[in-house]
């Protein structure tokens, strides 16, 4: 992270390339430097934005692998509630997961057209922590919300802007000119937390919980974490903030340690191999496919092309099975049964 004075407005800019990661370091970054523009006399608004060719796209995989240490974002998301003084989000780019919740957390939103948004945690066998749980239905209400978390949606802005993620959207040359204006303006502190939107319309609350829940009966009984995201977000809006916010954290940690979440981000880290090549994969994918899926001749023709060289790797070999043959993700590795097979 880097920080500019301009004039009366602090400017926070996240320099962690290619994807500015939110890695341990920027997330400390963030809440100091929200914590100690509040304390400046000489700063009226606080402006998070970010260089290169996205914002904040998410966290840093290999961390969270590793354990997450402290400070998280909700750190951030609190020094934002706590400051004084209004602090506005620049998005551009590939706003995901960890990124939303910064954008969130701000008080004011303004997006480059062409920005998209998304919570891709589902997808890793988690739940969006740090509040995205919480945060999102009281921020945008409750379908918008679960369109992010459970539907996996990924948002364009007029979307976005239509929810009520964003309250602006202008060119992105435009940008950084319209939150600087934006911040010269005075604009009042809008507290995430004093959000009601998922107070309105109660039937349709309810009713967009039981279409989740259908939906999921029907295509992915099996699939914990997208059950679980239901649960946490439907108990949550029934008790105390903080009592939430702790069991969404709870919850979180149970997930990460199970064996889908597990499966789904080793699959993640094998899926940016096998789109890195430097193998020939239409052969490999032909001959998957003349093995077929049953597992007699699957295992045979697994075995001969990483004998030959002809993938880099088992892991590399697992994704691409996944991608032939159309596998339930969170399901198993079915490359760990077949080489776990008698030869």
């Amino acid at each position: 992270m880097r920080r500019e004075q301009r004039g009366s407005t602090l400017w926070l800019i996240g320099c962690n390339g290619p994807v500015n990661a939110l890695s341990q370091p920027v997330r400390l970054a963030l809440a100091e430097g929200v914590r100690e523009g509040d304390a400046d006399s000489s700063v009226q608004a606080i402006v998070v934005s970010c260089e290169g060719r996205t914002f904040f796209a998410g966290a840093d995989l290999v961390e969270l692998e590793q354990g997450l240490r402290q400070p998280g974002l909700l750190e951030f998301v609190t020094a934002c509630e706590d400051a004084s003084k209004p602090v506005i989000a620049a998005l551009h780019g590939a706003v995901f997961g960890g990124g939303v919740v910064v954008a969130y957390a701000c008080d004011h939103r303004i997006a480059a057209r062409g920005t998209r948004f998304a919570m891709p945690e589902v997808g890793l066998g988690l739940l969006p922590t740090f509040g995205g749980t919480q945060y999102l239905p009281r921020l945008l209400g409750i379908e918008a919300a679960l369109e992010l978390v459970i539907d996996g949606a990924d948002w364009d802005t007029d979307r976005a802007m239509e929810a009520g993620l964003v309250d602006g959207v202008v060119p992105s040359d435009e940008l950084l000119d319209a939150v600087d204006a934006a911040a010269q303006q005075g604009l009042p502190k809008r507290r995430v937390r004093d959000a009601q939107a998922h107070r309105r319309e109660p039937g349709a609350r309810a009713e967009a919980f039981a279409a989740r829940r259908r939906f999921l009966d029907a295509m992915a009984p099996d699939f914990e974490a997208p059950r679980a995201c239901l649960e946490v977000i439907e108990r949550g809006l029934q008790q105390p903030l903080a009592a939430a916010l702790l069991h969404e954290h709870e919850v979180f940690l149970k997930l990460l340690a199970s064996a889908q979440s597990r499966r789904l981000r080793q699959l993640f880290f094998a899926e940016r191999a096998l789109r890195r090549g430097g193998f020939d994969r239409t052969a490999v994918e032909a001959r998957l496919r003349a093995a077929g899926a049953h597992p007699a001749a699957l295992l045979p023709a697994s075995r001969a092309l990483l004998q030959e060289a002809a993938v880099p790797d088992a892991k590399t070999l697992d994704a691409l099975l996944v991608a032939v043959f159309g596998l339930p993700r969170h399901h198993p590795s079915l490359i760990d049964a077949l080489l776990e097979a008698p030869a």
